[in-house]
């Protein structure tokens, strides 16, 4: 990686002032590896190392963060960003979850929204309300974060990344080295494991991307990161050994197979009709009972995705669904008194699926899907263009590929008028 210095972010100091939120170099939740990991990254692509103290607010340093709103990993990318930032994410790899591929992906995106606004303040609003809503508000007026109209949330979100950052760079940290090691497709990481001596749950915490700890049988060859000194034995290793069945050796054992591979002896020997081991006989692996680190997120089907339209309230949108205020922030995570903006989405629970009994509020109904927009696979929605709009919004609003939407609209450009009826199929 480059080790070229890079300039510090413009954002002025009265902004960390104005946080609700001080952090502290002492409070900072990370570890040294990952964190010096992070700045090496981001320094190779050329953005200001206080960047990264994004991953302190975005996910406190935890590699498996995901929201009930779909993102995940270190970063909190939506899945439509994280592919469209070249991001690998299927049933068994999501490099959200990898700290080496997310922070490439982060560190680019990022770059494109600086490119845009020459502003890292105005780059940060826009990796988190979007570009199209910065674009918009600049539009209105104002030229700086502060003067143009952006949502509550955003206007939170940034005074808390310039406290975050003026910590984050004070924070000195004993570091060990991480390196990244290229191994074979369809290569069981366990066996490494059980191979190298390097243990099972250190391995797994550091490639958490690999959600049945084996990578992917497509490619020729996949990243991981370990401790920098177990690098080359990993890399010889890797290459040289069968990828899915474990050579037994001199010495061995069940229990002691099973640890290293972080099964249970039970199952290991079920598996290989247990009896006595032999050094060079190869013994199955079982499948991994460790729980993948997406499991707590998926896709719930009792709920919807409302578009905010002039005029709404979160306490009108509730009632339209038959539920307080509160249990809609709730499902947002967000405060009952936060300000919503036209083109915000909530997330809403079906009719009749909701688990928390509460008075019901008075208020108008919740318009009909045809006045709505309601994302659920597979059905057609015609949308129509506001201020702020942009294709990448769109793209992650509705889960879907901006060549999609070109595609179906028969679009030359990204261009988009006030009024324009788009076509889009969510996936």
């Amino acid at each position: 990686m480059g080790c070229s210095e890079v300039p510090s972010t413009d954002i002025p100091a009265s902004l960390a002032a104005a946080s609700d939120i001080q952090y502290r170099p002492e409070r900072f939740p990370g570890r040294g590896d990952i964190k010096e990991l992070v700045e090496q990254i981001l320094r190779s692509e050329g953005v200001p190392r206080e960047v990264g103290a994004l991953v302190w607010i975005e996910s406190d340093f935890s590699v498996g963060c995901y929201s009930r709103m779909g993102a995940a990993g270190p970063w909190q990318l939506m899945p439509t960003t994280g592919r469209e930032l070249g991001l690998k994410i299927d049933d068994y790899i999501d490099e959200r979850y990898s700290w080496v591929a997310s922070t490439r992906a982060a560190a680019r995106y990022l770059t494109h929204l600086h490119n845009i606004f020459d502003d890292w303040s105005l780059a940060i609003a826009a990796y988190n309300c979007g570009p199209g809503r910065v674009q918009a508000g600049l539009r209105q007026g104002g030229s700086t974060f502060g003067e143009i109209e952006l949502p509550g949330e955003t206007d939170v979100f940034v005074p808390r990344f310039a406290s975050a950052a003026e910590a984050y760079v004070q924070v000195e940290l004993d570091s060990d080295k991480l390196a990244v090691v290229w191994v074979p497709s369809g290569f069981d990481l366990r066996l490494l494991a059980a191979e190298t001596g390097l243990n099972i749950d250190i391995l797994m915490d550091f490639n958490r991307s690999y959600l049945f700890e084996k990578t992917p049988a497509e490619a020729e060859a996949w990243e991981i990161l370990v401790p920098v000194e177990y690098a080359a034995e990993v890399f010889n290793t890797a290459w040289a050994i069968d990828p899915a069945r474990y050579l037994v050796k001199e010495g061995d054992s069940w229990n002691w197979i099973a640890s290293a591979m972080g099964v249970s002896s039970e199952v290991l020997m079920g598996l290989n009709s247990a009896g006595s081991l032999q050094p060079g006989m190869h013994i199955c692996i079982p499948e991994s009972q460790r729980q993948p680190v997406n499991a707590g997120y998926v896709e719930n089907p009792q709920f919807i995705r409302y578009t905010v339209r002039m005029g709404d309230t979160l306490g009108e949108i509730a009632a339209g669904v038959g539920v307080s205020s509160r249990e809609v922030a709730v499902w947002n995570e967000m405060s009952p008194g936060d300000t919503i903006f036209p083109g915000d989405v909530l997330l809403l629970r079906r009719s009749g699926s909701s688990s928390v009994q509460e008075p019901i509020e008075s208020g108008p109904a919740l318009p009909s899907a045809g006045e709505i927009d309601i994302v659920s696979g597979g059905g057609r929605i015609e949308h129509i263009v506001i201020e702020g709009d942009t294709l990448w919004d769109l793209a992650i609003r509705y889960g879907v590929s901006i060549e999609q939407i070109m595609y179906l609209n028969s679009l030359e450009n990204n261009i988009l008028s006030l009024g324009d009826i788009l076509v889009i199929i969510p996936e």
